[in-house]
């Protein structure tokens, strides 16, 4: 009997005291992610004039906000100090009831925003911004269906799914990179396609900091200790190929729920004629970005025969040619002022679209 209580003693000595480590160690490691957020993209240029408080709401935010996998939509009603998803599932402020004027700007992370500091310096944010500006008397809604991770098929399903549901009146689609480097054999697959990378973003919406720290050191030293991931173009015109068709699809259905549809290629790092920077330069080596670069013109070879029944396309590869400051921080995102130039792109395109459009 004795026996049997001391075993019972030891084994609730044993779990205190585990629980008692783990909980030391959690302390220790929320110490450490303070002043080391779980991103390392806040430790680039792009980020020089920014207060670290920002940077750590950034990081936060961009690892808490939630997506559905499949289909892929943002979960709604998501609050967090430099993003904000509404009741409908899309960044930024509720939607309208009644706007003259509706336009979707849809997209990965890139369109949603991974990395700005606020919803209204989003690249939809700018152009809200600039439109209001250029047209006071009317209510034109600018929205932002951007979801990272999202690329063609995803995009194309979530505008036939849900987004039309809405009357657009203009959709306009900025994409080509997910598309370059999403594999063909899980073309139709939607979101975080493989087991790891949803356990991984399990993680990080947690609020155990521990496993989500040692993720970072894996990933830190995967990156430091690999000098090139290479770019593999393996079913690189299948791939150009079911871009093209899904807007296609897309660009067929406008006479029937009465929009418009532009299309664009947006920018990679190494893309037009910048002058990249050291830290850009690093990203165009490790990234694999001469090959990548050489195959991304295929899908804006693709841009005549869309243009034939979308309304309008656009490459805007070169978007950054007369900058030469830091503006990407890694192979394809980009800050606040990388956000703003391409606004003011967007802008420049469709501004001619608006006004042939709304009553004069």
């Amino acid at each position: 009997m004795s026996v049997q209580v001391s075993y019972k003693k030891q084994s609730l000595i044993f779990v205190l005291g585990l629980l008692i480590f783990l909980s030391a160690v959690e302390i220790i490691f929320r110490s450490y992610d303070y002043f080391e957020p779980n991103c390392r993209f806040i430790e680039s240029d792009v980020y020089a004039e920014i207060s670290f408080d920002l940077k750590r709401d950034i990081c936060i935010g961009n690892d808490k906000v939630v997506w559905n996998n499949s289909p892929l939509y943002l979960i709604p009603d998501q609050h967090f100090k430099t993003i904000n998803v509404n009741s409908d599932g899309f960044r930024g402020d509720e939607l309208q009831n009644n706007p003259d004027y509706r336009i979707f700007i849809i997209g990965g992370s890139t369109i949603f925003g991974a990395g700005s500091t606020s919803d209204s310096t989003t690249i939809s944010g700018y152009l809200q911004e600039k439109i209001s500006t250029q047209f006071p008397k009317y209510n034109i809604e600018i929205i932002n269906a951007g979801i990272p991770k999202a690329y063609s098929f995803t995009e194309s399903n979530l505008i036939k799914n849900k987004l039309l549901e809405y009357n657009p009146d203009l959709l306009i689609i900025y994409d080509g990179w997910n598309d370059l480097i999403n594999d063909y054999e899980h073309y139709q697959d939607s979101g975080d396609y493989k087991l790891m990378d949803q356990i991984i973003r399990l993680i990080r919406q947690g609020d155990y900091v521990t496993p989500t720290l040692l993720l970072k050191w894996y990933f830190n030293y995967q990156h430091d200790n690999i000098n090139i991931i290479s770019f593999n173009p393996s079913n690189i015109e299948q791939k150009v190929s079911l871009w093209s068709d899904a807007w296609l699809d897309i660009c067929n259905l406008q006479s029937e729920y009465d929009f418009k549809t532009v299309i664009m290629i947006q920018p990679i790092v190494g893309t037009g004629n910048k002058f990249l920077s050291p830290e850009e330069q690093q990203y165009f080596l490790h990234y694999d970005h001469e090959s990548k670069n050489r195959y991304y013109q295929l899908y804006a070879d693709a841009l005549p025969k869309l243009n034939s029944i979308c309304t309008a396309t656009y490459d805007l590869r070169n978007v950054f040619d007369s900058f030469s400051e830091t503006i990407f921080y890694d192979s394809g995102h980009v800050g606040d002022f990388g956000n703003e130039i391409i606004a003011e792109k967007i802008y420049e395109k469709i501004i001619p679209i608006i006004i042939k459009d709304i009553p004069n």
